[in-house]
């Protein structure tokens, strides 16, 4: 469990995750399905639900893979799911079909979903579990539906900023007009719900909804416009070459004796007998250890596991690695042929982000 998710493990090589609020909305799900279809039919229609909401991920992911983007996860969660792509789209054309693969693939499970219900018996079928994948078809119409709003950040918006990359070539300006028409859209949407809601009708969750959608284009508009200024910065430019190394057995107050082997690269990397990093701890939590107890304290106790440490090529655009980031520990690393080569001192990494004005 790691901030307030549950690990499902790896489809396709790709972790998914649970966030604890899709618990709520299950419950809130099964609760309004039962009183139609019966507890066990309710249950089993959240579950398929769910597992559209994978499988339009997956959509997405899959599709990137087919264009070079790998997918850092997939989590689910109250308002949906959300494949963390490793990078930006390599084009317009693959921004398109990437944002359309998940929509695509809700309208097939619709179709798929409708058409079994017909065939089985549609509004004439006495068995609860056929009236529930009917309900699953239209929901999964609705999820295709809802997501191909012109409007970041749904796939809608993808699609345009997609479309308008590729008729001006300015990938920034496209983001930016996707944004633009999300906020609208968004606005729009919580204005509605609050319009029900004061006429004393169902509206919170179009109010909810809309106001996401609205807040999370703004943030869209703000990234673009942060990715611009970074344009043309690669890892490799911040990069400090060489990281030093210390074994298992050292303690915090030995590293810092030995502080000048660090170098400017802000941290040094634990390693095990065969030279292989383990882990990277940063130097200005060596000093931030009170001098008594440094002695007694083991790099292996402070350092972050290499698998938790994004890590980069040198030729990677700066934008393209950043989303890999923690922001708490913002930690880099470079690496060549599976081979740790350098890493971007945290200073130096936040004095280009301030540039930047962030």
């Amino acid at each position: 469990m790691k901030h307030g998710t549950i690990s499902l493990g790896r489809v396709a090589g790709i972790p998914v995750s649970l966030h604890w609020s899709v618990g709520l909305i299950a419950m809130l799900l099964a609760s309004s399905l039962a009183d139609v279809t019966g507890w066990f039919a309710a249950s089993i229609g959240v579950i398929a639900f769910l597992t559209s909401i994978l499988v339009h991920e997956f959509a997405h992911a899959l599709m990137a893979r087919r264009f070079g983007v790998e997918t850092d996860s997939i989590q689910l969660w109250a308002l949906g799911g959300i494949a963390l792509l490793q990078s930006e789209s390599p084009n317009a054309r693959a921004e398109g079909w990437i944002a359309a693969a998940g929509p695509i693939a809700s309208a097939a499970l619709a179709g798929a979903s409708l058409l079994g219900w017909w065939a089985l018996g549609g509004r004439e079928a006495s068995a609860e579990l056929v009236g529930t994948l009917g309900w699953v078809g239209i929901i999964n119409a609705f999820l295709a539906l809802f997501n191909l709003l012109p409007g970041a950040p749904l796939d809608g918006g993808r699609i345009l900023k997609a479309i308008r990359w590729a008729r001006h070539g300015d990938r920034f300006r496209a983001a930016r007009e996707a944004g633009a028409a999300g906020m609208a859209i968004g606005w729009l949407m919580a204005t509605i719900g609050l319009v029900l809601i004061l006429r004393s009708e169902s509206g919170v969750w179009l109010m909810v909804t809309g106001a996401f959608v609205a807040v999370n284009a703004r943030v869209e508009i703000a990234g673009a416009q942060f990715a611009k200024r970074l344009d043309g910065i690669t890892v490799g430019d911040l990069t400090w070459y060489g990281v030093a190394a210390a074994g298992v057995d050292m303690d915090a107050d030995s590293m810092l004796w030995q502080r000048t082997r660090l170098g400017a690269a802000g941290g040094v990397a634990v390693t095990d007998a065969a030279g292989l990093a383990q882990g990277i701890v940063l130097e200005h939590e060596l000093w931030a250890i009170p001098a008594n107890d440094r002695p007694w304290v083991m790099l292996t106790q402070m350092m972050v596991p290499i698998g938790a440490v994004a890590q980069a090529r040198a030729d990677e655009a700066l934008t393209a690695v950043l989303p890999r980031l923690n922001p708490a520990r913002p930690i880099l690393t470079v690496w060549e042929n599976g081979r740790l080569v350098g890493m971007v001192p945290p200073a130096r990494l936040s004095e280009q982000l301030a540039r930047a004005g962030v």
